[in-house]
């Protein structure tokens, strides 16, 4: 038997919409002694039972007809869903503003949640983000052959977890995947609960990071240009968004600093302004830099031998393929990567070219964020607090910065071993 407002001349029901036996259906909500629905439990099958796991609705009847309405996930949510639609029908409360092109019952869409979550992330988050989660969006649409939102169940998400391994990608992302997936099918009523141990643990990688030897080799094979755009890298520890956004205004000549901060078409991760403090040389460096500069930006893209439209203003977006450009020329690729790639020949024709990096620019070895890890680590084993470097490299969570601490302990426990009398047996 459904709950009722007893207290009212019109009747509010209350139920929920679970899956029971691998059938999608609505049960009752059951009541507590004053005859006032308890969502903590639904009758099924006349005997009560645990309401976690399913969707609540409002059902009551308004102008000769019937009426029903989502009212959330838990039973907080459905009983001061069931107090005001209550208290709305008596009168006691003012009707609020239905809003435009409410969904049906049940018959929400994947897809349309997907675009409606897209449109609330494109209007608060950056647009890295955004672009993150469509494509984790995308992705889990191309492995979920459901239609309706409220279909979706644990099971969906278990697929999701055995494609991505499937597929070869790493846990963390896969994680990061479905947890996208969730936040948006939950945020459009979706009842999607994990056990205890479905999440699996990510292998935890080392922090890379560039040894002295091969900084130096590097950094004696760039051009004044190129050594001053890793010098930036590697002694602000900047994301590569952050240093090809970066302007003359965000360097503070007098205070020695470089400052990350909002500019047209660029926000700082979590929406964070800093300022990071550099080597004095670099600055020096910097004022020469700028005086040879016709751009606001310092490291604009450079301009091209052949066309006459190409680079000024406009944001150096090649900066990974000078790391790795100048790492084959200094000889430090590591010469066992292999691939393909598709080389243009002519205008419109491409070939599919097979590589190695000891004679092409992609060993996997150099990255942009290797030099953020240096800079990290170097830091912290000149004796800088974990808190300070927290600050500086713009992290919301200390837990994502104390990954730098782990690798310096174990450099730390190599040094010990190699004075311990173990090493005297080798």
């Amino acid at each position: 038997m459904n709950s009722m407002a007893s207290t009212h001349s019109q009747t509010v029901n209350l139920k929920q919409y679970r899956r029971i036996g691998g059938k999608w259906q609505f049960v009752p909500v059951g009541r507590s002694k004053d005859g006032k629905p308890d969502p903590r439990f639904v009758i099924i099958s006349g005997e009560p039972a645990n309401s976690k796991g399913g969707t609540f609705y409002l059902d009551w009847r308004e102008d000769g007809k019937r009426k029903q309405k989502p009212c959330g996930t838990t039973p907080r949510e459905a009983l001061d869903a069931w107090h005001l639609q209550s208290g709305i029908l008596s009168g006691a409360v003012e009707q609020p503003e239905e809003p435009e092109n409410e969904s049906e019952i049940g018959t929400r869409t994947i897809d349309t949640a997907i675009a409606d979550y897209l449109r609330d992330v494109k209007a608060t988050k950056g647009a890295a983000t955004f672009t993150a989660y469509e494509r984790d969006l995308k992705w889990f649409r191309s492995h979920c052959k459901k239609n309706l939102v409220l279909r979706l169940d644990r099971s969906d998400a278990m697929l999701l977890f055995e494609a991505g391994r499937a597929t070869g990608l790493n846990q963390k992302t896969i994680n990061k995947r479905v947890i996208v997936m969730l936040q948006a099918m939950r945020a459009a009523g979706a009842s999607v609960d994990l056990r205890k141990g479905d999440w699996p643990k990510p292998v935890e990688k080392k922090v890379e990071i560039y040894q002295p030897e091969e900084l130096k080799q590097f950094f004696a094979n760039c051009n004044a240009e190129e050594r001053l755009l890793f010098q930036v890298f590697l002694c602000t520890g900047f994301r590569s968004r952050e240093v090809s956004t970066l302007t003359w205004a965000d360097i503070d000549w007098r205070g020695g600093k470089i400052g990350v901060n909002p500019k047209p078409g660029f926000s700082p991760k979590n929406y964070e302004e800093r300022s990071v403090p550099v080597p004095r040389a670099l600055i020096d460096v910097l004022k020469i830099h700028q005086k040879e500069s016709k751009s606001q930006l310092v490291f604009p893209t450079p301009p091209h031998p052949t066309r006459p439209d190409y680079g000024g203003d406009e944001q150096n977006a090649h900066m990974l393929e000078h790391c790795k450009v100048i790492a084959l020329r200094a000889g430090l690729n590591c010469g066992r990567c292999k691939g393909k790639f598709n080389a243009k020949k002519g205008k419109t024709k491409k070939e599919q070219i097979q590589y190695t990096c000891k004679a092409y620019p992609r060993c996997a070895n150099w990255y942009l964020h290797k030099w953020r890890h240096t800079y990290a680590t170097q830091l912290l084993q000149s004796g800088l607090d974990i808190r300070s470097l927290q600050i500086m490299l713009g992290h919301k969570n200390i837990n994502t910065t104390e990954k730098y601490l782990k690798s310096l302990r174990l450099d730390d426990l190599r040094d010990k071993i190699e004075k311990s009398s173990l090493a005297a047996y080798m």
